[in-house]
């Protein structure tokens, strides 16, 4: 009887188990406020264009990676537009500053990108994206 009803109680815990499964994305983007609103437009891999407000990568308004072996922070006041570039898994940007000079860095690829459309709100990893181009205040 014991037998029994254990084999009852881990079928129940198991189902229970199963539906608690990931979703695949469909819960709601919530963007995190940055301390500015900073508006760009947007192009990923698929070469679709979008125009973001509120714009931020991982909640911070600064882009950061790697300059040999220093670690690097552009704050977005500084930059005109990044160009990114993927190979063999490694995630290069090419910043390119207001005063017309240039910065690569490498990035962390899973970092998220968050933005407001005129319709919604986007979260997007860093590796998705092919291009950013900040629009003048």
């Amino acid at each position: 009887m014991k037998k029994i009803a254990y084999l009852i109680s881990t079928v129940i815990f198991s189902v229970f188990l199963m539906g608690m499964g990931s979703t695949n994305g469909s819960a709601p983007v919530t963007v995190p406020e940055p301390e500015a609103n900073y508006a760009v437009a947007m192009v990923d891999r698929s070469d679709v264009a979008m125009d973001l407000e509120r714009f931020s990568c991982d909640g911070q308004v600064f882009i950061s990676g790697k300059r040999g072996n220093a670690h690097i922070s552009i704050p977005f006041d500084k930059i005109a537009s990044v160009h990114f570039f993927l190979k063999d898994k490694v995630l290069t940007a090419n910043v390119k500053l207001k005063d017309n000079t240039s910065v690569t860095l490498t990035i962390e690829k899973d970092e998220p990108c968050y933005g407001t459309l005129s319709y919604g709100s986007i979260k997007i990893k860093m590796e998705d994206i092919k291009s950013i181009t900040f629009r003048v205040r």
